[in-house]
């Protein structure tokens, strides 16, 4: 009788084990992504940021004519912005990439 009592005990630890064991590596799985999530919303908003400055760059230069890149030099993010001469117009390209994260915010303006 002790032997069996001595091995349900056991056998019962070892279930509560591995259901614990199961229930921690599912929160440890969502806080991960949670913080990933959290990365990539921080560095989208930051690509956004760069992107209107990049804008308001553009739009205060005088003459376009003589420009048809312009690069800032950046860390964590290739800035870009493309200008071509449409009829009369400039058609500008402006492009914000993050280099280390899959995360790129796009515009094109007409000047």
């Amino acid at each position: 009788m002790k032997k069996d009592k001595k091995a349900f005990l056991l056998f019962s630890t070892l279930i509560l084990i591995f259901i614990f064991s199961i229930l921690s590596i599912k929160i440890f799985e969502n806080k991960s992504i949670s913080s990933e999530n959290i990365l990539n919303q921080y560095n989208y908003i930051q690509a956004k940021n760069h992107l209107k400055f990049l804008e308001e760059y553009v739009l205060s230069i005088k003459s376009l004519d003589l420009i048809d890149k312009i690069q800032i030099k950046n860390s964590k993010f290739d800035i870009i912005a493309l200008i071509e001469k449409k009829d009369g117009d400039f058609e500008v390209e402006l492009i914000v990439k993050a280099k280390n994260e899959n995360i790129r915010v796009y515009k094109r303006v007409i000047v």
